[in-house]
């Protein structure tokens, strides 16, 4: 897997808000608002990394994620198709959202693991963002996802995201576990 590292808070970027302020649901305090999320119910892989992300077994919590289908004129003919999802992620813990090193450390040993993965047909981009965190009216950190397949067909563009999408979620999980083992050491 291709895996870029964008810092837009030196780009001056327009801040995110957590929690959004259109349609927030939070999946961690209700899971089952996953089930009103249209792009949940349309695709069984952004099903299980909502679940997952927003899930016990995390330390992290999306602010909301989206797909996407398209035939863009600057994938090569041999990959006429693409899929690709966005979602943001802050962590459960308000406290870890205060601090860009957070993110910086989380995208560097996210990057590290998706890495591993050899192709070039799936892509990331990890965006290290400023956030306004509404609920505490503080400034802090978010990360967003970009995830783009590429394929010879619809299908096969997205088969090939749902793939990279639990490589991320998976990754996701790897860093939890690790953050919570430094934090109890």
């Amino acid at each position: 897997m291709l895996v870029k590292i964008v810092d837009e808070i030196e780009s001056g970027a327009e801040a995110r808000v957590f929690p959004p302020e259109h349609k927030h649901m939070d999946l961690r305090a209700n899971p089952k608002d996953i089930d009103r999320i249209a792009g949940a119910q349309n695709h069984l892989p952004l099903r299980n990394f909502l679940a997952t992300v927003n899930g016990a077994d995390s330390i992290f919590a999306t602010a909301r994620a989206t797909t996407k289908s398209d035939v863009p004129a600057a994938v090569p003919a041999d990959r006429a198709y693409e899929f690709a999802s966005q979602s943001t992620v802050v962590f459960a813990d308000p406290d870890l959202n205060w601090d860009r090193k957070n993110y910086a450390e989380l995208a560097s040993g996210l990057k590290e693991l998706l890495e591993r993965e050899t192709g070039d047909t799936v892509r990331a981009v990890l965006l290290i963002s400023s956030c306004h965190f509404a609920d505490r009216k503080r400034q802090g950190f978010c990360l967003g996802i970009r995830l783009v397949a590429e394929g010879e067909s619809a299908q096969q563009a997205e088969t090939r995201w749902g793939l990279g999408l639990a490589r991320v979620q998976q990754a996701l999980l790897f860093r939890s576990r690790a953050m919570r083992q430094l934090a109890r050491d």
